[in-house]
């Protein structure tokens, strides 16, 4: 499977390992010279690189200097991209590669005729370094099938890589997540971070008390892929951002997402416009919502109403897979029409499935991004309210299992 998606689907610099062909010019560093030795690394850790600082990234390669995992470091840029982030790139670029760490790889996707499409942006970046990682393992050189995925800004515990360490024969595929918190030196701005930490709690518990299949954690820099997994969706998905959402809902639907019970991952909160949506632009959101009141206690979040007809959706998609006669109340009806339920139910209907052919079919038609869009039509009908006015007045069971995230992540 490995070799298929090698052969059809991987980027140039993987493909080029994979054909035997020489190491491309735009792959560095002195991991390269083991490749025809007996050295085979426990794993591997890939990281895509836009305008970072060196030495946070030096902390983290000492971080685990004693791992024997293999560090990917992407250095990218988009085209046409902020020239000062790019010159500041190229630099960083340099001093890693004047440095030689003994367990890094850096792919140049930053010198101007090797940076990216900006429509493919991170995405690509953490395709490149996941490929290149399945290629160095169809070589040989990894022991471990999973591939650990993160960013510059996070800090590793002890254990990290403990996972990469566990005996391949007893496990399956899927992705695991580790549990995370985000955290600033700047008050402000480690408001705005707890704020952002308790939001997606509240929304991953909600969807796990509704019962979805897809209430998980969707961070990139908190998660670890199976390779099997990861070819049998054909890696990331070339996008500017939410990549690691996109990737996660495909992987629902093939295999497990597991949240980890540790170790936990620090996060610098950052202030970011590198991508159109999530983490970093939510926090600048947050954070000049903060300016109007410095509380936080108007920061609006969904009504926990609107996980209700969510759970009654689950439940009524599951009668219906065993009996598509059935009705849906009036509720869970509107909201399903409204995100596209009667064109699915043509398409598999003139499928003539079984039952359970039906069932799966649900579960992957009714997966993450769709959940969220039934989520975004509740919010028409119940107005989004306060975060810490909700979670200090939703019912215990809910509340509890939000704070089961929070007390797991600070």
């Amino acid at each position: 499977m490995i070799e298929h998606y090698l052969a059809r689907y991987a980027e140039p610099e993987a493909q080029a390992f994979y054909s035997g062909a020489t190491v491309p010019a735009n792959v560095s560093g002195l991991p390269l010279q083991t490749l025809h030795t007996s050295h085979i690394w426990q794993g591997c850790l890939v990281i895509p690189v836009l305008d970072e600082r060196f030495a946070a990234l030096q902390q983290q390669i000492t971080a685990l200097d004693s791992t024997n995992t293999l560090i990917l470091l992407v250095v990218n840029a988009p085209q046409g991209g902020d020239p000062d982030a790019i010159e500041r790139t190229l630099a960083l670029l340099s001093k890693l590669s004047s440095r030689a760490f003994a367990q890094v790889i850096l792919v140049d996707r930053v010198s101007p005729e090797r940076q990216l499409n900006p429509k493919q942006g991170v995405g690509l970046a953490r395709k490149i370094g996941c490929d290149l990682a399945l290629a160095l393992m169809h070589l040989g050189r990894l022991r471990s099938p999973w591939l650990l995925q993160s960013d510059a800004d996070v800090e590793f515990p002890q254990g990290y890589t403990q996972l990469l360490y566990e005996n391949p024969e007893n496990l399956v595929g899927g992705a695991k997540i580790y549990p995370h918190t985000h955290h600033s030196h700047d008050p402000t701005l480690h408001l705005a971070a707890q704020l952002y930490d308790q939001h997606m709690n509240y929304y991953v518990a909600g969807l796990q008390l509704a019962g979805s299949r897809y209430a998980h954690h969707s961070l990139g820099s908190t998660i670890a892929v199976h390779a099997a997994s990861y070819v049998a969706v054909r890696g990331y998905p070339r996008r500017p951002a939410g990549e690691d959402f996109y990737l996660l809902n495909k992987i629902r639907k093939v295999a497990g997402v597991e949240r980890l019970a540790g170790p936990i991952l620090k996060i610098e909160a950052r202030l970011s416009t590198r991508v159109p949506f999530g983490t970093g632009p939510a926090l600048q959101d947050i954070v000049q919502h903060l300016a109007q009141d410095p509380s936080g206690n108007t920061y609006l979040s969904y009504h926990p109403e609107c996980f209700i007809p969510l759970g009654k959706a689950v439940q009524a998609l599951e009668h219906w897979a065993a009996n598509p006669a059935v009705d849906f109340a009036d509720e869970v009806a509107h909201h399903l029409a409204a995100i596209g339920f009667a064109r699915f139910a043509r398409r598999i209907g003139k499928q003539n499935p079984s039952s359970a052919r039906r069932l799966q079919g649900v579960h992957d038609w009714f997966d993450g991004l769709k959940t969220l869009q039934f989520i975004h039509s509740c919010q028409r009908h119940y107005a989004d309210q306060p975060l810490l006015q909700t979670l200090a007045h939703i019912d215990p069971v809910f509340r509890a299992k939000v704070f089961e995230f929070h007390t797991n992540t600070d």
